[in-house]
């Protein structure tokens, strides 16, 4: 089948400008639709040299999938499944930019757009079908093959440990690490100042003033226009592990005690969740605590003199209970064991020359001054069957579930009509 338009006035003739080339229950999919799921693919892969070879198999893997995401989807519409546009939207946003930090920002994401020609707007069309499909999908799958899902026997868990170690993930080099952080709002200068106003605006929010108020009227961020929003993100992608921790902990529609950051103190409130995606809708008030130059100089005294008396021999667990400012700490100033992949740059420099028991020196950050105690560490290696028996299910089910995929999309090319177009 071909789809035909008239030329403009000036030509006679007839042009053709796409063709069909499969039909799943009366759903068409055109060569343009595939090749435009070829240049995506491209484009994430930041790729503008392609053999002819490289793209006819990804044109026909692409066919594949567009025909399986039409077979789901065509069930779908029979279990009246569907997904709200907003879910869409948020996510067809957060596609956009990803692929914009991956490839380099906005300059080098327009030039592979340009190198692939799409314009922005045709991307955004392209990702907000697929990922209406993809959500579909999901939802089609976790109704529909949930009730052939049987969890794994103990034995069938241990047989699959046995026979994948080799595919599975290395537990991560870990380190165990105690801490005393003597923080600026410790000072008796501005950065005290700063907490009193914070803790005044929480008191009140508290007595019934509303929070988008208190945020236009009150916060040192450009967010208060909004009355504080910040739209919805992903804690991990946040660059201040403070605030990011304490959103971590929060209920929806419950207020933050003062969280300190590099850009002052904060009251965080989260106002909705995305469990299938692991987003959160945030909105906060900054009063901004810049240190002065007495206030860092008192902090960085007090830290000193901690570390002489470390070295000298006085318990780092009773000076991290009398001194130390982190919430991640426990009474003693002991963080537990923590990824050391996971630790900012700078902490993982501070730790590359201790051995266990040692203490490093005063050590400068945002908000204050860090001593560090590495307890133990142990190196990358395999996982124990014990140490990764609760994430086994998960990777059990990831195996089985392409298997069984494969075999529920044959089984609806049984109900549904699937024609190929040469």
């Amino acid at each position: 089948m071909l789809v035909l338009v008239l030329s403009p006035p000036a030509a006679s003739a007839q042009e053709i400008i796409d063709r069909i080339v499969a039909v799943v229950e009366d759903e068409a999919i055109f060569e343009s639709d595939v090749d435009q799921a070829v240049r995506q693919y491209f484009f994430q892969k930041g790729q503008t040299s392609v053999t002819p070879a490289e793209r006819d198999d990804v044109f026909k893997d692409a066919l594949d999938n567009l025909i399986n995401d039409k077979l789901v989807i065509a069930q779908a519409g029979r279990l009246g499944i569907d997904v709200p546009f907003a879910d869409v939207e948020a996510q067809v946003q957060k596609a956009i930019d990803e692929n914009t930090k991956q490839l380099g920002g906005d300059d080098a994401f327009n030039k592979q757009l340009e190198a692939e020609g799409l314009t922005r707007d045709e991307l955004k069309k392209l990702y907000r079908t697929q990922i209406r499909n993809r959500m579909l999908v999901e939802r089609v799958l976790q109704k529909d093959m949930a009730k052939e899902r049987k969890d794994p026997t103990p034995e069938e868990l241990r047989k699959f440990y046995d026979d994948n170690q080799s595919r599975l993930p290395l537990r991560p080099e870990v380190a165990h690490l105690k801490t005393i952080f003597i923080g600026f709002d410790t000072s008796s200068g501005s950065t005290g100042e700063a907490k009193k106003k914070i803790e005044a605006l929480r008191a009140r929010i508290m007595a019934g003033e509303k929070f988008e108020d208190v945020a236009k009227a009150e916060s040192d961020d450009p967010s208060s226009t909004l009355g504080g929003d910040l739209g919805f993100v992903k804690l991990e992608d946040l660059r201040e592990p403070n605030f990011a921790k304490a959103a971590s902990s929060l209920a929806i529609g419950q207020l933050s005690e003062p969280v300190l950051t590099m850009y002052g103190y904060h009251l965080i409130e989260v106002t909705d969740k995305h469990p299938d995606t692991g987003e959160v809708r945030l909105r906060h008030i900054l009063v901004r605590a810049e240190p002065s130059d007495k206030d860092i100089e008192e902090v960085f005294a007090t830290a000193n003199q901690i570390h002489t008396d470390l070295v000298a021999g006085a318990s780092f667990d009773s000076l991290a209970a009398r001194y130390n400012t982190d919430p991640a700490a426990d009474k003693h100033g002991d963080l537990g064991w923590l990824k050391v992949s996971e630790l900012p740059e700078f902490f993982r420099d501070v730790l590359a020359n201790l051995k266990a028991g040692d203490i490093s020196q005063v050590t400068r950050e945002s908000t204050g001054f860090r001593i560090v105690q590495l307890v133990a560490r142990d190196a990358e290696r395999p996982y124990e069957f014990a140490e990764i028996e609760s994430e086994l299910k998960g990777y059990y089910e990831q195996q089985r579930f392409g298997s069984s995929y494969e075999d529920y999309v044959k089984e609806l090319r049984k109900k549904f009509s699937v024609e190929m177009r040469n």
